[in-house]
């Protein structure tokens, strides 16, 4: 029962179940905690680029924003609903991974990096000034959350219980790519590319279909993001966003598998308490950012690990003290007791009768009555 509470997935569903809770000590509401839930499921997708497979990408905002687009406009202009504009949004995404990772994958490093930047700039350069599909600077309004199997997505509340019924699937979906033999090659791509070439995995194969993954997953966020604004703007195809989405994932730990999700609700959560206070939010948010990269380049959470790791080994070693098994006291002849009780019964038990002495003629029978040295004729 521990094992199972102590699960990451187990972890995951508490905290979307006490979200809405928390949201509101922070004196927000709750369309605040569904875009946190959203904001976690694009960061489990860019996850499972940066902490797994190694590839640093400026780009992901663009796959988020023009799947929000793509949602919009085909429930404006094509078909009215819910499910088929989300997957509308998500195919787009999913489209345009396939295709721009088949080009970026060709490079490694900053180039690879530099590359899905320019193609970032290169979308928002088309978003803001297709004024007559995108709505340019003014964005897309009218998007509607209609009725789904009976639940009135109108309501901010059980619109985010549908977001996080979303979202926790998306997690259990990346938790077993993560570990699967697919995410442990991805792993082995992380750590050394060219030795698990040497062995004989497709390199190139395994990163564009990492790379696909993640942008479908981006996508299937941007659609949940344009439902719950109900107005699309240009910002979201912007670099900044990409830039957010690495920032969440970095100071939550991308080498932990909640990393994005903790780092998506320390970001949201700052942002809306601290432009409370001032509009300078961001100049305060990078010198954390950057005290974590230099101080705690494991994030959140891996400040917590440090933290709690004495209280876990003063634990293992009570357990392992415990498991000891101590040895038996050793019985003494003058202690009867103990001695039926170390004897283990292996049967029914009899007593035994006195053995009978020889006569006396038989004795002197089994003695030779030669003197030593003579021998016995």
């Amino acid at each position: 029962m521990k094992k199972v509470l102590r699960h990451p997935l187990a972890a995951l569903a508490v905290g979307l179940l006490v979200l809405p809770l928390v949201v509101g000590w922070f004196g927000t509401t709750v369309s605040v905690a569904s875009e946190i839930a959203i904001f976690a499921l694009v960061g489990f997708g860019f996850n499972l680029l940066l902490g797994y497979t190694g590839l640093t990408s400026f780009g992901h905002g663009a796959y988020f924003g023009l799947a929000a687009y793509a949602m919009a406009l085909t429930q404006l202009h094509l078909v009215k609903g819910v499910v088929a504009p989300v997957l509308a949004g998500v195919a787009t995404a999913a489209l345009l991974g396939a295709v721009l990772g088949f080009l970026v994958l060709r490079r490694r490093g900053v180039y690879f990096s530099l590359l899905t930047l320019a193609f970032t700039q290169m979308f928002f350069y088309i978003v803001y000034r297709w004024t007559a599909v995108t709505g340019g600077e003014s964005g897309l309004g009218g998007v509607a959350r209609p009725p789904l199997l009976g639940l009135d997505l109108g309501s901010q509340r059980t619109f985010y219980w549908l977001t996080a019924a979303v979202v926790f699937a998306g997690a259990v979906l990346v938790w077993r790519l993560v570990h699967s033999p697919f995410g442990t090659v991805l792993q082995a791509i992380r750590e050394n590319e060219r030795r698990a070439s040497f062995i004989g995995y497709d390199v190139r194969r395994y990163t564009w279909l990492a790379f696909v993954l993640s942008t479908t997953i981006a996508g299937l966020a941007g659609a949940l993001h344009a439902l719950l604004k109900q107005f699309v703007y240009a910002d979201l195809v912007h670099v900044t966003t990409s830039g957010e989405i690495l920032a969440m994932t970095l100071v939550g730990g991308m080498r932990h598998f909640l990393g994005p999700a903790v780092g998506a609700a320390f970001f949201v959560l700052f942002r809306e308490v601290l432009t409370s206070y001032t509009e300078n939010w961001l100049l305060w948010f990078g010198l954390l950012f950057m005290a974590f990269i230099v101080f705690s380049p494991d994030g959140i959470l891996g400040v917590a690990r440090r933290l709690l790791a004495p209280l876990r080994r003063e634990a293992e070693a009570l357990a392992a003290m415990a498991s000891r098994v101590a040895p038996a006291p050793r019985a003494s002849p003058q202690d009867p007791v103990a001695t039926r009780s170390l004897t283990p019964p292996l049967g029914p038990s009899f007593p035994l009768a006195p053995t009978p002495s020889p006569p006396r003629g038989d004795r002197d029978a089994l003695v030779p009555s030669s003197p030593p040295g003579e021998r016995v004729g």
